[in-house]
């Protein structure tokens, strides 16, 4: 799923996701070609932090990002700090919709499920009084297609994250932030407490030199870079790999 990052600026009057539990749908409600940085300037003049969906889905089926997800969103009064928002460009009371850009929806939606277990997928309508997304929306078809899409029956605990995250599998900085969505505070203060030797499961270098042989920390160089980022004693741990290998 290909997503065009913004970089967008948002101000400080914003609160963190909570737990992600749904996946709000709505449109632009205007039939005018508009980009994601005018959304989020008008909702900045309206007091906003920034634009108030996670993702924009354009006409030609490109995806933008708008808020990151470990943001609560301002698009859904009462769902804003546990559901995604997916605004669609368009008036959907008017026009309809093209398979290009039903597609890029149907696979973002796909996308956002496998990553969160995803409760329930609605209109704003559904959830409040307006008429958005439109009577034209495909709302029941593109929810009868991601029906189909199995959550995940089981998910990564927030420790397997951590060391995940460390062996460098979720990258840096903002790249990290967006990937691990509403759990990145979570995730980040057990990597901290690892990498600080404060963690309660930090293993005995025994213990690493038998994972080490058993081929879970790779080959050097990656080895090396892997066991230091953990902040474990690479040559104690390469000792004892050797003399048992002997």
């Amino acid at each position: 799923m290909e997503i065009i990052e913004t970089n967008l600026q948002f101000n400080s009057n914003n609160s963190p996701m909570k737990k992600v539990e749904g996946i709000a749908l709505h449109h632009s409600g205007v039939s005018v070609l508009q980009s994601v940085e005018v959304i989020h300037n008008y909702h900045k003049s309206k007091g906003w932090a920034g634009i108030g969906y996670h993702y924009y889905a354009r006409k030609d089926g490109s995806v933008y990002r708008g808020r990151p997800e470990n943001m609560a969103g301002a698009h859904c009064p009462g769902v804003n700090s546990t559901s995604i928002g997916i605004c669609a460009e368009g008036n959907f009371s008017e026009e309809t919709m093209s398979d290009v850009q039903k597609q890029a929806i149907i696979e973002l939606v796909k996308d956002i499920k496998s990553r969160y277990d995803i409760k329930w997928i609605k209109g704003h309508r559904e959830i409040t009084s307006t008429s958005c997304p439109g009577d034209n929306f495909p709302l029941e078809e593109i929810k009868n297609v991601i029906a189909s899409v199995e959550t995940p029956q089981t998910t990564n605990s927030i420790e397997e994250l951590a060391q995940k995250v460390i062996a460098g599998e979720y990258g840096n900085g903002e790249e990290r932030k967006q990937k691990l969505g509403s759990l990145y505070n979570e995730v980040q203060n057990k990597v901290n407490e690892i990498l600080s030797g404060k963690s309660s499961t930090t293993k005995s270098n025994e213990e690493l030199a038998n994972e080490v042989i058993e081929g879970k920390w790779g080959n050097n160089p990656e080895r090396k870079q892997k066991l230091l980022e953990a902040g474990y004693n690479y040559d104690a741990i390469q000792k004892l790999v050797n003399q048992k290998l002997k």
